[in-house]
């Protein structure tokens, strides 16, 4: 199953990321997280790519940890957050920096938490006035 929470598109050489859950303003679950995550890999291994630029959709960058996801519910266990820290952002952001190529993160609203530590891993910011 595709999936849809993160958008990957290829044109003249500049790869595009959109994050793209804009009814929780792009806030990271753990699917939404790996396909980020497989979307860098690929793009560190595709000779093509000589830029990419990373951004939301909607009217948010990134708000961070989608806490449904994070927070305890009924009599569930509370949820081990460097456990989600480890396995979901550590890698975004190694891949971010790792990436033997410029990234540019347009930054088009919020930016909290983890999703402003993506940004600020990146080499060049522009951020919107909202």
């Amino acid at each position: 199953m595709e999936n849809k929470s993160v958008l990957y598109e290829l044109e003249q050489s500049v790869a595009r990321i959109t994050l793209n859950r804009p009814d929780v303003l792009n806030s990271f679950n753990r699917p939404m997280a790996k396909a980020l995550q497989a979307i860098l890999k690929e793009i560190a291994e595709d000779p093509d790519v000589r830029a990419l630029l990373l951004t939301g959709s909607g009217r948010a960058f990134c708000a961070g940890q989608d806490l449904v996801e994070a927070l305890p519910s009924g009599e569930d266990l509370p949820t081990d957050i460097g456990e989600i820290v480890e396995q979901s952002y550590n890698p975004i952001i190694r891949g971010i920096c790792n990436l033997e190529r410029p990234v540019v993160c347009a930054v088009n609203g919020v930016a909290a938490g983890a999703g402003a530590n993506i940004a600020l891993a990146c080499d060049i910011v522009l951020a919107s006035s909202k």
